[in-house]
């Protein structure tokens, strides 16, 4: 078999977070060259009103393409984003996370041999001091338990480009829908494989996913909904103000 190096489309959605795109940009610039020359690098932009286009000025070297419009949200910036990809493997980051280069590496490893029709899932680690309640590293699981909470996570996620294409992120959601994407993906029956062993980035603390807020307790509900058994919807009724609650002791004990 001949090697052939891997391509990975890296999106990168964003919106009036220049500091953080900046951190982001400036940890995939200081990759191995080997490495970088994988990866096609694309920003989705909001159109921010702050520094963020003058940040992307400073890495014209290494972006691949950038799209700055007004959008519906960071799922609707994603998918614009993936109509500009040309290779055939998809890893959704976001402005702050960064990537683990020996990880990286690992992961591209595996892509150059991988079939088409799977995807791979990596652990990620939390750069920094998580919130109450949040792991410090979060592993990839991919079957039932994901009915249950989020176990896939996209900045340890890479998909064929076809998968997205054919099936983009539901801008109906405005923090979970990549959650219901991955619920989609397992009732249809797709492969993932999870690589539990390897971590591919670190995620900063923060963000619209961990605010834990009843709207967050309440789109994971309409995320499920038609998504996972009714039995285990109804016991919902219960697990979510369970877990919002349990979040919520964190965060007091913590003070």
């Amino acid at each position: 078999m001949n090697r052939i190096a891997a391509k990975v489309a890296v999106i990168i959605p964003v919106w009036n977070d220049a500091e953080a795109l900046d951190c982001t940009l400036s940890q995939f610039q200081a990759l191995d060259s080997a490495v970088l020359a994988q990866l096609e690098v694309i920003v989705a932009d909001g159109a921010s009103q702050d520094e963020t286009l003058a940040v992307l000025g400073s890495f014209v070297g290494i972006v691949s393409h950038l799209d700055s419009q007004q959008d519906d949200g960071v799922y609707d910036a994603m998918n614009r984003g993936v109509s500009n990809v040309s290779a055939p493997w998809i890893w959704v980051m976001g402005a702050g996370d960064i990537p683990t280069e020996e990880g990286l590496k690992r992961a591209l490893d595996i892509l150059t041999y991988a079939e088409s029709d799977a995807a791979h899932a990596f652990a990620v680690g939390s750069d920094g001091e998580p919130e109450p309640g949040v792991p410090h590293t979060w592993i990839p699981d991919w079957g039932n338990g994901m009915h249950w909470r989020n176990t896939m996570h996209h900045q340890g996620l890479i998909v064929p480009s076809s998968w997205l294409k054919s099936h983009p992120f539901s801008s109906a959601y405005r923090v979970l829908g990549d959650y219901a994407w991955c619920l989609d993906r397992l009732k249809s029956g797709q492969t993932v494989h999870c690589h539990s062993e390897l971590m591919v980035a670190k995620v900063s603390s923060g963000g619209l996913s961990r605010t834990f807020t009843p709207a967050l307790y309440l789109e994971e509900w309409r995320v499920k909904m038609g998504r996972v058994p009714l039995p285990t919807l109804l016991a919902h009724l219960v697990w979510l103000p369970a877990k919002w609650a349990f979040k919520l002791c964190s965060r007091t004990l913590s003070m």
